[in-house]
């Protein structure tokens, strides 16, 4: 049995720097807006958010697979504090302009990406497997209270006392974060001094790649997540505002409320997880997510047809209490499908390669959303809304089918180190 202590140090420090993360997040773009007044530039801090992140990451899982996962940890979360309190320190002093926060986003971005490698990867060495359901449930559940409050201070605490102060928050978050993890014990396990060259980063990587191929289970896992990604992120990001602000005609602000019951559909539905997991089959739990995931996009398409809109009255209360309690089971079903398949990486995938996994298969995944927003706005340029939304509900549901027929029982149920080493010797 595995100290919990350790697991809850890890907890604690996540929550404290996604709330500081989740403020920043939202205060950075009106910012930019106030010192610029361009649009451009915000879309430019985005990428500039996402870019650096993406090309570091092979480096990064290499980097976790060879290192001290907790050292990693605590140098880039105190890395990352410095440099948010040194913008804190240029704001208050009236010496920050848009060049100095760009650099230092691309140096905070590669930083998260190092940081994210060992962080997702020290999860499984923290606690005893069976534990890890329970314990990733309530990762997802206090991350979606970290959404919700995060940016619901953001914009009072930028409005109130301007982004010097959202800049040392933020700060001392990471800085928290870092005392948190320095704090854990932890032991460990990959200690490789090999030189980092050419050769070696393209056969660290191909070996994690090879081994993705030879795992059925894991290969169908990997590729689920990204045509999800593909299909599902940029349809939050970038469909969903659209059908609700200009295609219906509700506010930001009711935007905003809408979105918070889909966060707060994630933290129910990791609670209820977290209470009922150890009564119930892995394989139950994410099939029924699936299903009535994709039940209820079918009935959100169908109430935010133009006709249906107008039968409601348009952007009336009815319509918004309507949408807000679909967006929360959606969140809530959605939880029960995300939890058990991240549950089930950390298990498929060995200790020794679990950093460079991740990374990749954030490349994948995260790389998707980008291609995923150009087509999605190309199509809202030349399509009605609700046409598109139509799409790609039953583009979603079709994939879906096609994963829930295929998947191989260790999508479901992972085979154990233990399990592997008897069938080897037999």
């Amino acid at each position: 049995m595995k100290d919990k202590r350790n697991f809850i140090l890890y907890l604690m420090g996540r929550f404290i720097s996604f709330i500081g993360t989740g403020i920043q997040q939202i205060a950075i773009p009106l910012f930019i807006l106030d010192l610029t007044h361009s649009g451009v530039l915000m879309g430019v801090f985005s990428a500039l958010n996402l870019v650096p992140n993406l090309i570091t990451s092979p480096f990064a899982g290499i980097l976790g697979d060879r290192k001290d996962r907790r050292k990693i940890m605590v140098a880039t979360d105190f890395g990352r504090g410095i440099l948010v309190c040194m913008l804190g320190f240029l704001a208050f002093g009236g010496s920050l302009n848009i060049y100095i926060l760009f650099g230092v986003q691309i140096l905070i971005s590669i930083m998260d990406s190092i940081f994210n490698s060992s962080s997702s990867a020290i999860i499984a060495e923290l606690l005893d497997e069976d534990e890890l359901m329970r314990a990733m449930s309530a990762r997802g559940g206090l991350d979606a209270i970290s959404m919700i409050i995060g940016p619901a201070l953001g914009g009072i605490i930028y409005g109130l006392f301007g982004i010097k102060t959202v800049f040392f928050i933020n700060g001392i978050s990471f800085i928290l974060s870092g005392i948190m993890s320095a704090l854990m014990i932890y032991v460990c396990r990959n200690n490789n001094n090999e030189k980092m060259t050419i050769k070696a980063f393209f056969h660290e990587n191909g070996e994690v790649l090879s081994f993705m191929k030879k795992d059925k289970g894991l290969m169908q896992l990997a590729v689920f997540c990204m045509i999800s990604n593909l299909l599902v992120a940029p349809f939050m990001d970038i469909v969903m505002p659209y059908v609700i602000k200009k295609g219906i005609g509700f506010t930001s602000q009711q935007y905003g409320y809408m979105m918070a019951t889909f966060t707060f559909g994630v933290l129910v539905g990791n609670i209820v997880l977290g209470i009922f997991s150890k009564n119930l089959k892995t394989k139950l739990i994410i099939n029924l997510g699936l299903f009535i995931e994709a039940i209820m996009f079918f009935v959100l398409a169908i109430t935010v047809f133009p006709m249906q809109v107008k039968l409601f009255g348009g952007p009336s209360w009815i319509l918004f209490a309507v949408l807000s309690v679909i967006c929360l089971f959606i969140g809530a079903f959605n939880a029960c499908v995300n939890t058990p398949l991240q549950t089930n990486l950390q298990k498929m995938v060995p200790n020794d390669m679990r950093s460079r996994f991740f990374s990749l298969l954030g490349i994948f995944c995260q790389g998707a959303i980008p291609l995923g927003s150009i087509i999605y706005g190309v199509l809202l340029d030349r399509f009605k809304y609700n046409y598109i939304l139509l799409v790609v509900v039953i583009l979603n549901t079709l994939v879906t089918s096609i994963f829930v027929i295929r998947a191989v029982d260790e999508v479901y149920e992972p085979k154990t180190e233990e399990v592997i080493v008897f069938e080897n010797v037999k």
